[in-house]
């Protein structure tokens, strides 16, 4: 299947044998309305997604997310576009990969862990903590780092960055699962990031 024409760039903190760690702030920022921006959208309710991979399934907000699925060289991704951010350089974005053993350069949770929480000047990283889901126990941490956006074409400006990372191991495989924001209105979408995790659940993996 030929991958679309978003994107996508490597966490610059994570070292090269890590390439399979996908960053989803260009496909945020590629989902954005310049000049549209607007606030995060209060949804009261809540209904099921599935891929058409059957990966998960999970509950998404009825109004102001919508979400595809792509396959790329690692596999099928799916990420969901909420609310754009208020400065109108990107959009709130959840994405959700599979990491198995056919993964390119596949490597374990724990490792996996350690590598996208290297900091480095301009970036921090935030412990992890263990959340318990349905579905088992995941490791959940955050980052804040400071990109220019658009990285790619454009008048770009500088934006400060905020990531949820969700690691949810199955077995030797693991979901990660990441919800990428503004940092300046992240406190708006992190009670959305813990309802989508609760209602994760694994469709056809061990």
């Amino acid at each position: 299947m030929r991958a679309s024409p978003i994107l996508f760039v490597l966490l610059a903190a994570t070292p090269l044998h890590a390439d399979w760690l996908l960053d989803s702030t260009r496909a945020a920022a590629a989902a954005s309305n310049p000049g549209q921006a607007t606030t995060a959208v209060p949804a009261t309710d809540w209904v099921p997604y599935e891929p058409p991979s059957r990966l998960f399934r999970a509950d998404l907000p009825s109004e102001g997310w919508n979400a595809y699925e792509e396959e790329d060289a690692l596999g099928p991704v799916v990420r969901a576009f909420g609310p754009d951010d208020p400065s109108g350089a990107l959009r709130a974005t959840i994405s959700v990969r599979l990491i198995d053993r056919d993964t390119p350069n596949f490597m374990s949770a724990k490792d996996a862990v350690e590598a996208m929480r290297q900091s480095r000047s301009g970036r921090e990283v935030s412990a992890v903590r263990p959340l318990r889901l349905p579905v088992g126990l995941a490791r959940v941490f955050e980052i804040v780092e400071a990109r220019r956006l658009p990285v790619d074409f454009g008048p770009s400006s500088q934006v400060s960055l905020h990531q949820y990372v969700a690691v949810i191991p199955r077995g030797t495989d693991y979901f990660l699962i990441r919800l990428v924001t503004a940092r300046s209105n992240y406190l708006d979408f992190r009670e959305d990031f813990v309802r989508f995790l609760r209602s994760f659940r694994p469709i056809g993996t061990r």
